[in-house]
């Protein structure tokens, strides 16, 4: 689970600010210029009444931000065509300053921010598809709910701020209905399964009510030592009268004001809406930052599919007492621990070899709330913010009990997935610009990879481990496949029933369409996970083929992380230098 998504507040506010800055600074040297300019980034490219700012920074007025009433996130078209013009002047400007001038470090924070916009500039050619905010799982209204949970307060205007929010999200979710009733007369609205599902969502919340919302407000408050005892306690009145009065009403609104509309009876991928196809592949290769094209990566995912098929086989054919397996209690056997807490203390010691040291380690594992927990993942972990301590308590959501199964999904999630990750390149003190830039395929390619890899070190080594292991590789590979297909060659439902089918054996329709359905809520959204993870472990191949014993998956893992959030292109070429350094 990520922060609120930063790409067109990035566009939208950081452009034409950065274009005065970088010409305002001609008598600097081209490393003075580029260092101003990553010190005046966070202030220009996060407005101060997004929600974003209370999820990146516990002190924004530290990096000059100046903090306002939290507004709902809405582009218009004409932000988008003022977005994209703003960032070719932002790319033509950061062009001005000579790359071979800088220093390796500085050089590696340049290419990241010129590929980023680079990628990001694409996007901007497609209002109706790229600009979306509804969803039973992915959508906005669907995530503010548990997002409001990991709000912090240092300050009365925060709290402020935060109401603000709440009274007018109704309006905001008024804006999002009239806003689809365009889209959809426009050709590119949701179909009508997906608006039941956001309906849905939406009557659930309503039914079940908010007070995980409450309880995690009352917690923040008692905490906070800026307010005498009885200004708190009217805070918390105010906020049971905000989420009665105008946080749940505005959900009910939400839900009849998306059943008034109608939706194409047929869903549909993206391959056909105008425009869509190439769309998707410019979406793919921004989020997962590849340079591959939708051809190559069939290609890629094709070739690994085979490789996992014939490991299975091979695993058959070499014990066939696998035959006879209950696979309902395949994955139970990877521990005997009860809790997250254990596994995530097993994992950091048992990997320690592999990975480079984390200075410390603090986090809190939360239950999902039971009224999210039919649109949410098994689990998840929320990013922290840029400015607060290392020894700042993490949080990750476990959606209902811990079960043995889930020992690579907190690999995935916690150590040495998000949570280490996040925390190891906070720990190198970056400029902040690198922590409001994300990839997609980075982030979630990494908790993938190490999903995967984790399984070796699990304290049993089943042999219906290795079998949930590649069961589960493979199902990924899959699913990344019909992500293609569906949004890019433009299957059907029929043709989804029938290729999962062939890999999965008889499948009903019922499910078949829920496969459907949660594939197109968030295109390319697998390939962010599966492609991400399948070439970072092409990136540990090669590095393996080319070094032999004198590989170092400690060496190898710490270019990768210190590196940061970047494109695979450039990940590659740390990696070749990695090689030829290792050479000698």
């Amino acid at each position: 689970m990520n922060r609120p998504s930063l790409r067109r507040a990035l566009a939208l506010l950081l452009a034409a600010a950065l274009t005065l800055s970088l010409f305002s600074c001609a008598r600097l040297t081209p490393s003075e210029k580029f260092r101003e300019l990553l010190e005046e980034l966070p202030a220009l490219a996060v407005s101060g009444d997004s929600l974003s700012v209370n999820f990146l920074f516990e002190y924004p007025e530290n990096f000059g931000i100046e903090p306002l009433p939290y507004e709902h996130d809405f582009s218009t078209a004409e932000d988008y065509a003022d977005g994209a013009e703003d960032l070719q002047d932002l790319l033509d400007s950061l062009h001005g300053i000579p790359l071979e001038k800088l220093t390796e470090e500085e050089q590696l924070h340049y290419r990241v921010i010129e590929d980023y916009f680079t990628r990001a500039l694409r996007l901007y050619d497609y209002y109706y598809l790229d600009n979306s905010y509804l969803g039973a799982f992915l959508g906005y209204q669907a995530q503010l709910p548990l997002l409001l949970t990991e709000l912090h307060f240092n300050s009365a205007s925060e709290i402020d701020a935060y109401f603000h929010l709440l009274e007018t999200t109704g309006d905001a979710f008024r804006q999002y209905a009239d806003y689809e009733a365009e889209r959809i007369a426009a050709g590119y609205g949701l179909c009508q399964d997906m608006l039941d599902g956001v309906i849905g969502q939406c009557d659930t919340l309503v039914e079940q009510g908010c007070d995980f919302l409450a309880d995690a407000f009352s917690a923040q408050i008692d905490a906070a030592d800026f307010l005498a005892d009885e200004v708190k306690s009217a805070t918390r009145e105010r906020h049971d009268a905000l989420l009665a009065e105008s946080f749940l009403p505005a959900y009910a609104q939400l839900s009849r004001d998306l059943g008034a509309l109608t939706g194409s009876p047929e869903p549909l991928g993206l391959a056909h809406f105008e425009g869509g196809q190439d769309y998707y592949e410019a979406l793919v290769q921004s989020n997962v930052g590849t340079d591959l094209t939708i051809s190559g990566i069939k290609a890629k995912l094709m070739t690994a599919i085979e490789a996992d098929m014939l490991a299975l086989q091979a695993l058959f054919i070499a014990h066939p007492e696998l035959e006879d397996l209950d696979y309902g209690t395949v994955g139970s056997e990877f521990c005997d621990f009860t809790t997250a807490e254990e596994t995530v203390a097993y994992l950091a010691r048992a990997t320690a070899e592999d990975f480079p040291a984390l200075p410390q380690l603090n986090y809190t594992v939360r239950p999902v709330p039971e009224a999210l927990q039919d649109n949410f993942s098994p689990a998840a972990y929320v990013t922290d913010t840029i400015d607060s301590p290392l020894s700042s308590p993490q949080s990750i959501y476990l959606n209902g009990d811990f079960t043995p199964d889930l020992f690579p999904t907190i690999a995935h999630e916690g150590y040495p997935g998000h949570m280490y990750q996040g925390i190891y390149y906070k720990s190198l003190q970056a400029p902040a610009v690198r922590y409001l830039i994300d990839y997609a395929g980075y982030s979630e390619g990494w908790a993938t990879y190490v999903e995967h890899y984790a399984p070796q070190y699990a304290p049993s080594q089943a042999l219906s481990n290795e079998l949930y292991t590649l069961n589960d590789h493979l199902s990924l590979l899959v699913t990344a496949l019909f992500d293609v297909g569906i949004h890019y060659d433009g299957w059907t439902l029929e043709q989804l029933q029938e290729q999962a089918s062939y890999f999965y054996g008889e499948i009903e329709e019922e499910d078949a369409r829920e496969m459907y359905l949660l594939i197109l809520e968030s295109p390319g959204n697998y390939l962010n996970y599966c492609l991400g993870g399948l070439l970072f472990g092409q990136l540990r191949a090669r590095a393996e083929e080319a070094l032999g014993d004198g590989f170092s998956p400690a060496e190898f893992h710490k270019v990768i992380l210190d590196a940061g959030p970047a494109s695979f292109p450039i990940l590659s070429s740390l990696v070749d230098r990695y090689i030829e350094n290792a050479r000698g």
